[in-house]
C-alpha cells in the first residue's frame, strides 16, 4: 500500500508530505492542487515501470510542472509498504522493480458520457483494464465475467444480486443509481467495438448518469478481486442524484476495506456525508483520510487533513470544508 508521498517544487506545491490510508479523499476549491496528487501518482506509475519518458500527455514540459516560487529541482517521494523511493523528474535516472507498485486503475474526470461505441483493447495486458475515460469498461466487463468467470466477496456484493457474479453485481449498483433498469452490453471484436444498452435503449438516449457511473462501479468491484490495487477516481458523483451519490460512498468503502487502496477527488457532500455514515456504521475510522486543498497568497497550495472520530464526526471542520449548504441555509432562517 502507498504510505505516503512527499512533493517538491512540483505545480503548486513548494514542499508537502501527504499521508494515504485505505480510503483517502481529496477535496477542495478549484485549482488548489488535488488534481496534482494524482498527476504525481500517474507520473510515479510510469517511473516503476522504468518507462524513459515520465511526462504525462497533455501536461506540458518540466517548466509547466515546476513550482515557480522554488529554486529546487522537482522531486517526487513515495513510500511503499514504508520503504521510501525516489525520483528527479523528469530525468530519472533509477530503476524499480515494477511489482512494488500496485496496479493502478484511474477513472479521469474526462470520462465517456452517452456513447454509440466504446473502443475496447485486445491486448492481453490491457483487455482486463479499464482506459482513463472508460474506453475497454465493456470488455472488462466480459473478461471478468464470461471469458474468466469470478466471484466477488461477500463483503461487497450487494444485498440484491442474486449472485457473486461480477455482471450480476454490476447490474445490481447500476439499479441504485437507476431504480430497475435493465442494463446489457454487446463486444464486437470483428470492429474492435462495444456498446452499451439501457432498457433496450442505447446508452445516447438515455440519462448522462448511467454512462458516467458504468466504470467506476466495474472498476471498484472488479479491483477487488487480486491484491495491490490502487484505484483513482475523480468526481464520482458526476450526473448522479443524491441518493445514488450517498449509496456509491458505501461502495467506495466497500472496496476500500477489502483492501484495495481507493483514492477519490471529489467535492460532493454527499460522497462525504455517505463515508461518514459508512464509518460510523462500519468502524472504519482509522482506514479514512480527508485532504482539504487551498491556495496561500502565494499561489502555493496548503493541505488540512480532517480527521472523522468512530461516530462520523469531523473533529475539527475548518472553513469551507462542506459548509456551503449551511451558510445558504442559514440565509433563509
Amino acid at each position: 500500500m502507498i504510505n505516503n508521498i512527499t512533493l517538491k517544487a512540483f505545480k503548486s506545491f513548494l514542499y508537502r508530505e501527504l499521508d494515504f490510508e485505505n480510503l483517502t479523499i481529496l477535496t477542495g476549491l478549484n485549482s488548489s492542487g488535488k488534481s496534482s496528487i494524482i498527476q504525481s501518482l500517474l507520473i510515479l506509475e510510469k517511473a516503476f515501470k522504468n518507462e524513459k519518458n515520465l511526462l504525462l500527455d497533455g501536461h506540458g514540459t518540466e517548466s509547466d510542472l515546476k513550482n515557480k516560487n522554488s529554486k529546487e529541482q522537482i522531486e517526487l517521494i513515495i513510500e511503499i509498504d514504508e520503504i521510501e523511493y525516489s525520483i528527479e523528474f523528469p530525468n530519472n535516472q533509477k530503476t524499480f522493480d515494477s511489482s512494488l507498485f500496485p496496479k493502478v486503475w484511474y477513472i479521469s474526470a474526462n470520462r465517456f458520457g452517452p456513447q454509440l461505441s466504446i473502443p475496447i483493447s485486445n491486448d492481453a495486458q490491457t483487455k482486463n483494464m479499464i482506459g482513463r475515460n472508460g474506453e475497454n469498461v465493456l470488455q472488462c466487463i466480459k473478461y471478468y465475467d464470461s471469458i474468466n468467470p469470478t466471484s466477488l466477496d461477500e463483503l461487497i456484493k450487494h444485498p440484491d444480486a442474486t449472485s457473486f457474479t461480477v455482471l450480476e453485481n454490476i447490474r445490481t449498483w447500476l439499479k441504485v443509481i437507476s431504480p430497475n433498469v435493465a442494463f446489457d452490453y454487446e463486444v464486437q471484436d470483428i470492429s474492435d467495438s462495444s456498446y452499451a444498452t439501457y432498457d433496450g435503449h442505447r446508452a445516447t438516449n438515455v440519462g448522462f448518469g448511467l454512462s458516467y457511473i458504468l466504470p467506476v462501479i466495474t472498476t471498484l468491484l472488479v479491483s477487488t478481486i487480486e491484491k495491490n490495487n490502487l484505484v483513482i477516481i475523480e468526481n464520482p458523483e458526476a450526473h448522479l442524484h443524491p441518493k445514488g451519490q450517498t449509496e456509491l460512498a458505501k461502495l467506495i468503502c466497500l472496496c476500500a476495506k477489502l483492501g484495495t487502496q481507493v483514492i477519490v477527488e471529489t467535492h460532493s457532500d454527499h460522497i462525504f456525508t455517505g463515508v461518514r455514515l459508512f464509518i460510523k456504521e462500519s468502524d472504519f475510522a482509522d482506514k479514512t483520510l480527508i485532504h482539504w486543498f487551498e491556495l496561500n497568497e502565494n499561489r502555493n497550495t496548503e493541505v488540512i487533513t480532517v480527521f472523522i472520530d468512530k461516530d462520523g464526526r469531523v473533529k475539527d471542520w475548518p472553513k469551507g470544508f462542506f459548509d456551503q449548504f449551511e451558510l445558504n441555509h442559514s440565509k433563509l432562517i
